[in-house]
């Protein structure tokens, strides 16, 4: 965070901002994110203007990110993948409606892949490379068992990251600018809800974009 962190904001300041924050929303991933944004960018953000446009620049930022994270604590969209558990190093959620979401407990009451349902959020199965991220509709993994009505989070293209991006169109722009290849977050978008440079940096990018 040349330039930004140490100088606009600390770790202290930040703490304040964020008491609550957890992985991947660590102070250290944010500047790495700033870092790794401005050295591919000829206008570096958080950087242009007077020293009080950056910081009103950068509280903003930080305001929406708080918004869209509910405070720093969610990489990932709770009606997607709020309820979910991890089977062998893999991630798997139980898609919801906000009607049967318990957003105190994260559990959902009725999964959206009960009786064979199809889940079709977030992908448009006509939108191909290099325009869109391969993707198809989902169902459950298993019918019954440890994992019935649960989908692979790496399957799906839901709202992800500090500003959250969604649908296999978005995330092939994002993987592209951020990665150099379309194919990074294409094949693992879960890389946005765990790698700390990529979950503040995809907010970035929206941000800057």
């Amino acid at each position: 965070g040349e330039g930004v962190c140490g100088e606009l904001i600390d770790k202290a300041l930040f703490r304040l901002l964020a008491p609550n924050a957890k992985h991947p929303f660590t102070y250290e991933g944010f500047c790495s994110a700033i870092d790794h944004y401005n050295s591919r960018h000829a206008e570096k953000v958080f950087r242009m203007g007077t020293r009080q446009q950056r910081i009103g620049e950068l509280t903003a930022f930080l305001g929406m990110a708080s918004h869209e994270t509910d405070g720093f604590i969610a990489p990932r969209e709770y009606l997607a993948c709020g309820d979910n558990v991890v089977v062998d190093g893999e991630l798997y959620c139980v898609p919801c409606t906000s009607e049967d979401y318990n957003f105190d407990t994260h559990t959902c009451g009725i999964s959206m892949l009960e009786n064979d349902q199809s889940y079709m959020e977030f992908c448009q199965p006509y939108t191909t490379p290099p325009k869109g991220c391969t993707c198809e509709y989902v169902k459950e993994v298993e019918a019954s068992g440890q994992l019935e009505g649960h989908m692979k989070a790496n399957d799906i293209f839901f709202g992800r990251g500090s500003i959250q991006i969604s649908n296999n169109f978005n995330y092939i722009r994002a993987s592209a600018t951020m990665t150099g290849s379309k194919d990074t977050f294409c094949e693992e978008p879960e890389l946005l809800s765990t790698v700390e440079t990529y979950s503040w940096g995809v907010g970035i990018f929206i941000w800057v974009e």
